[in-house]
């Protein structure tokens, strides 16, 4: 394994922690990209793990690098609790592993070795919460692409669904009561329905609100 992380004591701790149980051999450590990057292509190691918090570089963009060349390294980042808003980057651009520095020594060792085997692991279940409903947005975005629906449209199905009137809309939105219309027109044509009830139901069945 080879430790990318700008702290010494990080590095440190991890090295003593791993090397106790004897699962894992850290054959190199470093504190930049450049030098993670050569480390890797000299001592070919199994799992690289990268802190994602560094001051003096981007552990994303060393993770990136890494996955781009041809490697059989599985790449592991090791992340704080203030990282959570990466989670979902971090995965999209392919990491093996998304671990938090909250771990205790045995989660993060059965991790570790779950990674190795060839699982993709996020660390905790709040984190797997947090891919879920990103999931779910991005699922929703596209089915209102594909659907041609603007995002004020899916606005306007919203507050139908909360029950407001034509004319409440417009006065949120400063339109008359026969714009609103139009735009429901538009709404119901898009989803291929005839009123109010079937567009906010049909809406709700595709998960647009």
């Amino acid at each position: 394994m080879v430790v990318v992380a700008d702290h010494i004591i990080l590095r440190q701790g991890i090295q003593k922690m791993l090397n106790d149980k004897n699962d894992f051999e850290i054959v190199g450590e470093t504190e930049n990209g450049k030098a993670a990057l050569e480390l890797v292509a000299e001592l070919a190691p199994d799992i690289v793990l990268i802190d994602i918090s560094m001051e003096t570089t981007n552990g994303l963009d060393i993770a990136k690098q890494l996955l781009r060349k041809p490697s059989n390294a599985r790449i592991v980042l090791f992340a704080g609790p203030n990282d959570e808003k990466r989670l979902f980057e971090a995965l999209s651009i392919g990491v093996h592993g998304y671990l938090q520095k909250t771990l205790s020594i045995d989660d993060m060792r059965e991790a570790l070795l779950a990674i190795q085997s060839g699982e993709r692991v996020v660390g905790k279940s709040q984190a797997v919460t947090q891919i879920i409903v990103e999931f779910h947005r991005l699922a929703k975005e596209q089915n209102r692409l594909s659907r041609g629906l603007s995002s004020i449209e899916i606005e306007l199905i919203h507050l139908v669904s909360k029950g407001y009137t034509n004319k409440e809309i417009g006065q949120q939105h400063f339109w008359s009561e026969v714009q609103v219309k139009r735009k429901m027109q538009d709404i119901y044509r898009k989803l291929q329905v005839t009123d109010r009830a079937h567009a906010v139901a049909e809406a709700m069945r595709q998960g647009l609100i």
